[in-house]
């Protein structure tokens, strides 16, 4: 009698388990914590210390923020930063998109263009995007850079990620853009696969 109703337990549950709730189930294994380091960052669109990264507070991304790389029309600026990236031993990442988010304020005789080359030191894996937007537009303009295949960094070693942006304005000098969401204040995020090693 007690294996009969033991048995009708399990199977019970082998059938609801689909059905019950995400937070009522096994949560995956939360990604490790990543450590960043500016080490560098050259150019006009950022001064000294203009440059931030930071992890997301799940570690599933990390973010390039600028605080002044804004363009006005008829100009352009650019900066080339290179960030350590460092995880805990046991762990490999890969980046699975780039996102770069832009605040424009275009009238319509006005446009923006955003060109940005990413790269891990040492590794194959870089990342490329060429956009443009036209006026009139104040809305927050995004582009989205996805990887083809997933390559994930050799296990137990750090690397630096170098980044180039380069984001131009043509038109009237009242119309501007500016390399970061105000307000998400990120300017370039990185969103990253984990697995253990």
């Amino acid at each position: 009698m007690f294996h009969t109703k033991k048995a009708a337990a399990l199977l019970a549950g082998a059938l609801l388990g689909p059905l019950l709730p995400a937070a009522a189930q096994a949560a995956p294994a939360p990604a490790p914590a990543i450590t960043l380091k500016v080490l560098s960052a050259f150019g006009s669109g950022c001064p000294a210390d203009t440059t931030y990264a930071q992890p997301t507070a799940d570690n599933t991304a990390f973010s390039l923020s600028y605080s002044a790389f804004r363009v006005s029309g008829n100009d352009y600026k650019n900066c080339k930063v290179s960030v350590r990236v460092a995880v805990p031993q046991g762990w490999t990442y890969a980046v699975t998109s780039v996102v770069n988010r832009v605040t424009p304020d275009l009238d319509k005789q006005s446009a923006a263009k955003l060109q940005m080359n990413a790269w891990f030191t040492g590794s194959p894996w870089n990342a490329s995007a060429d956009n443009s937007i036209s006026g009139p537009s104040t809305n927050l303009w995004t582009t989205t850079s996805s990887a083809d295949a997933l390559i994930y960094a050799p296990c137990n070693r750090s690397f630096d990620l170098n980044v180039n942006n380069t984001l131009r304005v043509t038109g009237n000098a009242s119309s501007s853009a500016e390399l970061i969401d105000t307000d998400m204040q990120a300017s370039t995020i990185f969103n990253l696969s984990w697995k253990k090693c």
